[in-house]
């Protein structure tokens, strides 16, 4: 089975974690609750045969700060 990894980057409460869950589960997150990092997985089926996408859900761009520097 192929394997996509994705990762989100972005300023925080911008809705990368919104995005995520509404694409894995299919359900919108209205509250906000700051991200450190999640792992969402995915099973999907593309171009017929079956998939898995990994979607890293990074923190805002302020608390990755010290990444940077």
């Amino acid at each position: 089975m192929r394997e996509f990894k994705v990762v989100l980057f972005g300023s925080g409460g911008v809705g990368k974690s919104a995005i995520t869950v509404q694409f894995v589960a299919g359900r919108f997150v209205q509250n906000y609750n700051p991200t450190v990092e999640d792992v969402y997985r995915k099973d999907i089926e593309l171009n017929k045969e079956p998939c898995v996408i990994e979607v890293l859900d990074t923190a805002g761009k302020k608390a990755l700060q010290w990444i940077l520097e």
